[in-house]
């Protein structure tokens, strides 16, 4: 049984570990910069802390609730409101972005963001109010045991109806994520190829009306 609820910093070294486990061959994250380091060991480093300081700056914007089963964090939400402002450069910068940005260089971490900005183009043009799933993760450990799932259907969805919710969207950069998000009933509204530098990697759009 997993019991949902807000997050708070005295769980950010358990939070963060999952977070990182669950991303760490995800094409935005890894796949991006793939091949621009001379040892994985280095580009793990690197994924390590990109990913840490994204998670930080997300937070600052939007709402973040784990989920906890024998007292320890087994899955992450992350949900954008309508209401709530863009993550921006400088949510990036005061999130322990600064040794990444002197890694890649200024210039490629703006481009970098630009193409973290591209991913949600799709669902930012819909006119109405939505619920924006910005992260879902389970602990590595514990997936394909339907703590996704349960997660949408018993947590993220009662969440969105009752504030009056009636949209939820949601992209991925991972292609094996497309039938879990149609099993869990969302809708695929646009698939495209983004670049970044020599790198492509693959965007796919969904929104789940309520």
């Amino acid at each position: 049984m997993i019991e949902y609820k807000h997050y708070d910093s005295s769980y950010e070294t358990e939070v963060l570990k999952v977070f990182a486990e669950s991303f760490v061959n995800y094409p935005l994250f890894w796949g991006a910069f793939e091949g621009r380091f001379k040892s994985e060991k280095k580009l793990r480093s690197f994924y390590e802390r990109l990913i840490k300081g994204i998670f930080k700056a997300t937070v600052r914007k939007d709402d973040c609730y784990i989920g906890i089963a024998g007292g320890k964090v087994r899955a992450i939400v992350i949900v954008e409101k309508p209401s709530d402002k863009p993550v921006g450069f400088w949510d990036y910068a005061v999130s322990g972005m600064a040794g990444i940005i002197a890694r890649i260089g200024l210039m490629d971490t703006l481009k970098y963001m630009e193409l973290s900005d591209k991913t949600e183009i799709v669902v930012k043009s819909i006119p109405e109010p939505r619920w924006h799933l910005y992260f879902l993760a389970v602990d590595p450990k514990y997936q394909k045991l339907g703590i996704g799932s349960g997660a949408i259907r018993d947590f993220l969805i009662p969440l969105v109806k009752t504030n009056g919710g009636k949209l939820i969207t949601v992209t991925t950069n991972s292609e094996k994520n497309l039938a879990f998000y149609t099993k869990n009933g969302f809708t695929l509204i646009k698939e495209e190829t983004l670049e970044y530098k020599e790198k492509t990697i693959g965007n796919w759009s969904f929104r789940m009306d309520l």
